[in-house]
């Protein structure tokens, strides 16, 4: 359903396809079974299953995603039905719901739009071909190194400030089954980054720093770590972050599509310094 649902939306509209192949949907299935195991959500026809969608409940924040429809069925109300339910699960007691959207789809920009969330920062996505190794940057003042077990509560800080709220399985997910670099200035910490991958795809983020150079220092010496012989890495940035686009453009990233960060209920755009965990957690 997933491989289904997006690869079919991107040919539809000449873009690329972010699902590339149904390895990399059961791969990234699996990664959601791991841990939100109650969060996903199936619709089902005659006893078919046509839909889904995951909800990723993180205190006060939740978020939404993927939400897909067989291509089949689509244009009936399902994704409207997935949706109203995720809505549903988050109740009052979660005061804002986020999504990453690609820009697009103006069939779901619709859907969500008529839901209550709205745009709240344009994102863009970047990916480091299998081909292309990652360029040298300018060293920064700050000392990289591997995070180890006892960092997890530092890491479980640093990631509730920048994603505002704390999700320790998450940081327990990617410490046990991804890497994790630390940055440091003498005593202080100065910036972390997670780095996952996925079958033939890995993941930058989340990541923050306390600026952007030792921001694109962490995500530079971590994709090179995640590149294996044949592994994309990707990463999903502010938009507005000119300094870390053009950095990430500098070392051989491009462009892999255009997303729209959206919100319903309180909450405005990601913070400065910040990388998104890959789309669905961000």
């Amino acid at each position: 359903m997933d491989f289904l649902a997006f690869y079919d939306v991107a040919l539809r509209h000449a873009q690329p396809p972010v699902v590339r192949t149904p390895a990399d949907a059961r791969g990234y299935v699996r990664h959601l079974l791991t841990f939100d195991p109650l969060g996903g959500l199936v619709a089902e026809v005659d006893g078919e299953v046509v839909g889904m969608a995951w909800l990723h409940a993180r205190g006060p924040v939740a978020t939404l995603g993927p939400l897909a429809v067989d291509p089949d069925m689509q244009g009936r109300g399902i994704g409207r039905a997935l949706l109203a339910r995720c809505i549903e699960l988050a109740g009052p007691r979660v005061p804002q719901l986020r999504l990453v959207h690609e820009s697009y789809n103006a069939a779901s920009l619709g859907l969500y739009l008529r839901a209550g969330f709205r745009v709240v920062a344009p994102l863009v996505e970047l990916e480091l071909a299998p081909d292309v190794r990652a360029g040298a940057v300018t060293p920064s003042s700050a000392r990289l190194r591997d995070a180890v077990a006892a960092d997890r509560a530092l890491l479980v800080e640093r990631d509730s400030r920048a994603f505002g709220a704390s999700r320790p399985q998450n940081v327990d997910l990617y410490l046990r089954r991804g890497r994790a670099l630390v940055a440091e200035r003498g005593t202080a910490t100065a910036g972390y980054a997670f780095g996952i991958g996925f079958g033939r795809v890995a993941y930058l983020g989340s990541a923050s720093a306390e600026d952007g150079e030792v921001l694109l220092e962490l995500l530079a010496s971590l994709a090179t770590a995640l590149q294996g012989d044949g592994t994309a890495v990707r990463a999903l940035v502010p938009a507005g972050d000119r300094r870390l686009v053009d950095g990430l453009l500098g070392i051989g990233f491009r462009v892999l599509r255009a997303c729209h960060y959206m919100v319903r209920g309180g909450g405005t755009a990601p913070p400065p310094n910040y990388v998104l965990m890959n789309g669905d957690l961000m």
